[in-house]
């Protein structure tokens, strides 16, 4: 992070011009008089100032607001509103006592459904700018959303200690510095979570490998998930039940995965017969579709969560479902490359697709891809490279499984 001492000097009346002084309670300095431009990715807003390009939390396109610096370089700089000189009439009151100087929220002061807007928005530009597909050939996007309070199943709580007390919280935005955990406890968790967080953080004498506290909720039991699995479900007609192994992966939101999985399930072909999933984990999305399949097989790095779908799937009486262990970044075996699968879904993690798989659906060209991604900006790099192959985008669903955050997940169906 560069400081005001770590600068070229500047006169004072130069300084002044510019509006910059330094924030007397931190080395960092601050900016005023910035007019914020529009949203951009990142949960900011972008504006210019001093031949950089400069990106704020906190604000909102229109208004004229003062930042401190929290990390910059040559050509750019990274801030968080201080005061608004100007303000916004969709600024709301923030809900939220750590907002915005934790890192775990971006949108908390605007009302939700404005937020919900900018998230299709930049999904679309992305869309059209990086994959470009023309805007004729994009579909409407759709919006799957829930309440943005309490929804997430999984916490990763952030240890520090001071003064000889256990210090609970959330890193700071774009920094390691902990921002202390709300005293009301935080927005995005369960009543029963933030409850527990409350009764037992004194009592903790050591937590995770990684120094964290790792949390879930489970069937109305908050359970360490470095440690424990955890149950998912009842979902869907079938009442399917999941598995999750103990540092296992499973989506966050607990009040959108049934409409989730009911979404990938109007997607699949009738009389479908052979599928191969990628990026299957402990068989979510495998077992959600598996009443409509012939056959699935899915492929996942992780040998535990492998073991896991294949436990859930025969748990729920689908014999039909196969899991293998794959390096999905690694050449794909060729016996992979012969499968006469029409339909291929997908769900990676936030770097995308692999080239390997990527290639592989080049070179097999299955009729029909369901993509579920957590990152935008790499779904539409992979939607670029699948648009040259052929296929074409049909259906596009944002569905917000991050509220209140930078972060949304998409659906997307593609045809060749």
């Amino acid at each position: 992070m560069s400081t005001e001492k770590n600068r070229p000097k500047r006169s004072e009346f130069r300084r002044k011009k510019l509006g910059i002084s330094k924030n007397e309670n931190s080395t960092s300095r601050e900016i005023s008089g910035l007019v914020l431009e529009k949203w951009a990715n990142l949960g900011t807003s972008i504006s210019h100032a001093e031949n950089k390009t400069v990106f704020v939390k906190g604000g909102i396109p229109g208004e004229k607001v003062r930042i401190r610096i929290d990390k910059e370089n040559s050509k750019l700089i990274w801030g968080t509103v201080v005061s608004e000189e100007v303000s916004s009439s969709l600024r709301i009151v923030s809900d939220c006592s750590a907002f915005p100087e934790c890192g775990g929220c971006s949108y908390r002061h605007i009302p939700y459904e404005e937020e919900l807007k900018i998230k299709k928005s930049l999904l679309a530009e992305a869309i059209l700018h990086v994959s470009k597909f023309p805007s004729s050939e994009i579909p409407k996007i759709s919006t799957l959303a829930s309440s943005p309070d309490a929804y997430r199943n999984t916490a990763q709580i952030k240890i520090g200690f001071e003064k000889g007390k256990t210090k609970a919280g959330f890193y700071r935005e774009n920094s390691n510095s902990l921002v202390s955990f709300p005293k009301e406890g935080c927005k995005h968790l369960p009543l029963e979570m933030n409850e527990y967080i409350r009764e037992n953080l004194e009592k903790r004498t050591s937590f995770s490998k990684k120094g964290d506290w790792r949390l879930r909720f489970s069937s109305g039991e908050i359970l360490e998930y470095d440690k424990q699995e955890m149950k998912l479900g009842p979902y869907l007609s079938e009442k399917i039940e999941w598995s999750i192994p103990a540092e296992g992966f499973t989506q966050v939101n607990r009040f959108l995965l049934e409409d989730w999985m009911i979404q990938i399930r109007s997607w699949i072909p009738k009389d479908i017969g052979s599928v191969l999933e990628f990026y299957s984990g402990a068989g979510l999305i495998s077992l959600s579709v598996a009443s409509l399949v012939k056959r699935l097989s899915g492929y996942e790095l992780s040998k535990s969560s492998v073991l896991a779908a294949g436990k859930n799937a025969k748990k729920a009486g689908y014999s039909h479902l196969e899991f293998h262990s794959l390096d999905l970044n690694s050449a794909l075996p060729k016996d992979l490359h012969s499968s006469s699968a029409k339909l291929c879904i997908l769900n990676p993690p936030r770097a995308g697709a692999s080239s390997s798989l990527l290639n592989f659906f080049e070179r097999s060209k299955p009729a029909r891809i369901i993509y579920s991604s957590c990152n935008h900006s790499t779904l539409a790099r992979d939607l670029g490279v699948l648009r040259d192959v052929g296929y074409r985008l049909k259906e596009i669903v944002l569905t917000d499984f991050f509220p209140r955050t930078q972060h949304f997940e998409v659906l997307v169906l593609l045809d060749l």
